[in-house]
C-alpha cells in the first residue's frame, strides 16, 4: 500500500525539525530561537504583532519567547511613543552575536540537506515545498476570511 503524501510530508518535516532542533543545541540555542531572531534581524524595528503574524503563532506565544530571549539579552523591546500598546522588537549586540553563530552553523546544515541533492533536484524540491506552503498559507487565509 502506498504512503499517504501529507503523512510523509508531516514526518518528514518533524524529523527535520527535531533534528535541526537538537544540532542547535549544540551552539546553545533552538530552532525557535534562531527563527525569531533572524525574522527580527530582517525586519528590525517589528512590533510584536507584525512578528507573531509572519511566524504564524499567537500572540501570547510569541510573548514567551520574547520574554526568554529578552531575559537572556538576545532582543530588546521598546514601546511606540505615539501608542503605548504596540512594542518594537530589536536585536542587542549580543543577540547579532547569537545569531551569526547559528546561521554559520545552519548554512552547515543546508549544505548537508543540499548534498542529498542534484542543484536541479534541489531547485525542485524547494519549488515543491514553497507550493504546498502557499497552498496551505492560502487556504488558512481563505478559511479566516470566513
Amino acid at each position: 500500500m502506498e504512503e499517504r503524501l501529507g503523512r510523509i510530508i508531516a514526518m518528514t518535516g518533524k524529523v527535520v525539525r527535531e533534528h535541526f532542533d537538537r544540532d542547535l543545541m549544540t551552539v546553545g540555542s533552538s530552532l525557535n530561537t534562531y527563527v525569531v531572531l533572524r525574522t527580527v534581524a530582517h525586519w528590525p524595528g517589528v512590533s510584536q504583532r507584525q512578528l507573531a503574524t509572519s511566524l504564524g503563532i499567537e500572540g501570547p506565544t510569541l510573548t514567551h519567547h520574547l520574554d526568554r530571549l529578552a531575559a537572556d539579552g538576545l532582543i530588546k523591546r521598546a514601546r511606540n511613543p505615539s501608542d503605548r500598546r504596540v512594542s518594537y522588537v530589536e536585536l542587542t549586540p549580543a543577540g547579532r552575536t547569537h545569531l551569526d553563530r547559528v546561521e554559520t552553523h545552519a548554512q552547515m546544515r543546508d549544505q548537508e540537506f543540499r548534498a542529498m541533492f542534484t542543484p536541479d533536484e534541489a531547485a525542485t524540491l524547494v519549488s515543491l515545498l514553497n507550493r504546498i506552503r502557499d497552498h496551505f498559507m492560502e487556504e488558512a487565509d481563505v478559511n479566516a476570511a470566513g
